[in-house]
């Protein structure tokens, strides 16, 4: 009897794995927007550090979603993420909106921490979900592409 790496985790711990491999690299990435930051002005470190925890907080709760409804069907649960995802960008879209003209933030630092720290995340999290080894297909199956003995391939006219 073989076992996979992906039997052996919980969904629990895997959720968790991406989670670890994508906050650290984040939050440093975050930090070095910040000192960037403090450059230029007090305001421009305030806004990076802004900028990293918006998104620190709609990845995470992305993640947070999809443990949730991992055990549902599979066509609800890519409903339900999907969903997740367009309140994301949309809510994400409303920050930044409101956010271009305030006096007390740099527009300019959150966008592009923002824009880092995001592509960092992504980065990570999908470093994280190829090193669980999660098979697309399951290689000890019995699955077959052949045609049964008892049924004769049909001919076709």
């Amino acid at each position: 009897m073989s076992a996979t790496p992906a039997r052996d985790a919980s969904q629990s711990d895997a959720f968790a794995q991406l989670l670890r491999g994508s906050l650290l690299p984040t939050a440093v990435a975050g930090l070095v927007c910040v000192v960037v930051g403090l450059f230029s002005s007090p305001k421009a470190a305030w806004s990076a550090a802004l900028g990293a925890a918006i998104v620190i907080f709609f990845f995470s709760l992305t993640l947070l979603v999809m443990k949730r409804t991992a055990d549902l069907p599979p066509t609800t649960t890519m409903m339900i993420v999907m969903a997740t995802y367009t309140f994301k960008v949309l809510v994400l879209g409303v920050v930044m909106f409101a956010l271009r003209d305030v006096t007390w933030a740099s527009g300019y630092a959150i966008g592009l921490t923002v824009t880092i720290c995001a592509v960092v995340w992504l980065f990570f999290e999908m470093r994280a979900y190829k090193r669980l080894r999660i098979f697309a297909y399951d290689p000890d199956g019995a699955a077959s592409l052949e045609v049964p003995s008892d049924r004769e391939p049909r001919d076709e006219q």
